[in-house]
């Protein structure tokens, strides 16, 4: 009896790594990623939400506008396109591919681009049966969500790299402190 408790815990671990599951950790971003500003052309979308719950709970410090020492995660042209991946012999049931990509780049807090433009593209199957249409609205509606949580995911393991963190590194970590420049008056010399 004891055996086949393991072995049922044994099958059920490969069934959850066989399907793609992974655990997702906390992500440790390069020191001149710890203060960010995430731009969006959808501030209130889910992909962007999604960027702010996930680098927030991993320790990032999320900004409310670009500043001295802040880079700019600017996150734009998210855009879903469909193409026909098979059809059955009867015409009722179409198999789709939909595709979900969104372009982004790291700025520094003059505009300069630090990182990229890069593009993060994501893609999943869904099935439209002609009997069954409201089904199928919420396949699709249930993909897209996916495919957006999927784009984060990969998004910050790109920010994660090794080639953000050599583009990073010339951004100072912070330039909170200010440079004073005394200045100095000639004094003055009235020798009358």
């Amino acid at each position: 009896m004891k055996h086949k408790k393991y072995y049922i815990l044994f099958l059920l671990i490969c069934f959850i790594a066989g399907c793609g599951f992974h655990l997702r950790g906390n992500f440790k971003l390069p020191p001149n990623l710890q203060k960010l500003y995430i731009a969006s052309d959808s501030p209130y979308g889910p992909v962007t939400i999604q960027l702010k719950q996930i680098l927030g709970h991993s320790g990032v410090q999320l900004e409310d506008q670009p500043g001295p020492g802040v880079i700019t995660l600017d996150v734009k042209n998210q855009r879903y396109r469909q193409t026909t991946f098979s059809q059955s012999a009867s015409a009722k049931t179409t198999q789709y591919t939909l595709y979900f990509n969104l372009d982004y780049e790291l700025q520094d807090n003059n505009g300069v681009t630090l990182y990229g433009p890069k593009t993060v593209g994501v893609q999943g199957n869904y099935t439209v049966n002609q009997d069954a249409v409201l089904t199928t609205s919420t396949q699709e509606d249930t993909l897209r969500t996916e495919l957006q949580r999927q784009a984060v995911y990969q998004l910050i393991e790109q920010l994660n790299s090794q080639n953000v963190a050599n583009a990073v590194k010339t951004m100072p970590k912070s330039t909170n402190a200010v440079t004073s420049t005394a200045k100095t008056t000639p004094k003055s010399t009235n020798e009358n």
